[in-house]
């Protein structure tokens, strides 16, 4: 009897251990992951049909100081013609700035001089734990600061944001920065939520506690704060949701709930046959170019300044 008990403590013991590496190796994935270089995103941009003529266009690379002096590295791209109308473009999971080029023609067409950076943890930034909206949100409020710095404090500024870049464009409402409106692209409304749910995909739920007690523990965030949800229940910031009808990752309810739960002027629209990601690539440029026109028109944003 004592042999078998101690044989079963010890089978115990090595699952505890197994299960602590999973979650481990869960939180790791989430917070440290492995992004693509600026050179494989072009390449998939080119390949996709969404680089368009980014050569061409009239740049300048900069960096920027965020949360604790942690740098970004940033792209201005300037508009087809003199405007005082601005863009800032965050990107989505493991891409990087150049994952945002698809939708500068858009902007550029309406007018608007655009902003794209890596987000902290990617592209050529320092490799950092990211939490995929509670640290970004104080950088891109540090991005915003710098816009207004240096082009001027009689700017109109917008923010565009995908995926994990729509969390932070959204997050960063909750600290009342000045800007004029909000277009967020299938993103997610709670980051607990969103792994919970991939996690069941695997039949894996009851991992997602410890999963996000190894990211308090190791990189230092809790994912219940990583919530675009909470940060628009008090905010008046016009927003426009776009989503892929079909997107099976991050589910269209996502941007319902946010548009639900928007204090202030919200729109939605579910792009057929788009699953994540993939809104401006099937939409095309045209129609959504038509989306973004249209919603600025509803807020009554200038068409030229």
């Amino acid at each position: 009897m004592k042999t078998f008990l101690i044989i079963l403590l010890a089978i115990v013991a090595v699952l505890a251990v197994l299960i602590y590496i999973g979650a481990g190796y869960f939180a790791r994935s989430t917070a440290l992951p492995k992004g693509m270089t600026l050179e494989q995103e072009k390449a998939w941009e080119v390949e996709h049909g969404l680089w368009g003529d980014y050569d061409s266009y009239d740049t300048e690379n900069y960096t920027v100081e965020g949360k604790d002096g942690y740098l970004l590295h940033c792209t201005f791209i300037k508009a087809e013609e003199e405007s005082k109308k601005y863009m800032i473009l965050s990107h989505g999971f493991t891409s990087n700035r150049y994952g945002s080029v698809k939708y500068l023609s858009c902007y550029r067409s309406l007018g608007f001089n655009c902003v794209i950076y890596d987000v902290r943890g990617h592209g050529e930034n320092q490799k950092t734990a990211v939490s995929l909206g509670q640290f970004e949100s104080e950088d891109l409020l540090k991005l915003i600061d710098d816009t207004y710095d240096r082009y001027g404090e009689d700017i109109l500024l917008g923010l565009h944001g995908e995926s994990m870049g729509s969390s932070i464009s959204l997050s960063v409402l909750k600290y009342r920065p000045n800007v004029k409106f909000v277009v967020a692209d299938c993103g997610f409304s709670n980051l607990y939520d969103l792994m919970d749910s991939t996690y069941k995909n695997f039949h894996v739920s009851w991992l997602t506690p410890l999963v996000n007690s190894v990211m308090k523990s190791r990189y230092g965030y809790d994912m219940k704060l990583t919530s675009a949800v909470d940060a628009l229940r008090e905010n008046d910031v016009p927003v426009c949701f776009i989503h892929g009808a079909n997107d099976s990752f991050i589910k269209p309810s996502n941007s319902q709930v946010m548009k639900e739960a928007q204090k202030g002027y919200g729109e939605i629209h579910l792009i057929d046959g788009a699953e994540h990601a993939q809104s401006r690539e099937i939409a095309g440029e045209e129609a959504y170019k038509a989306i973004i026109e249209e919603f600025l028109g509803e807020i009554g944003f200038p068409d030229s300044i």
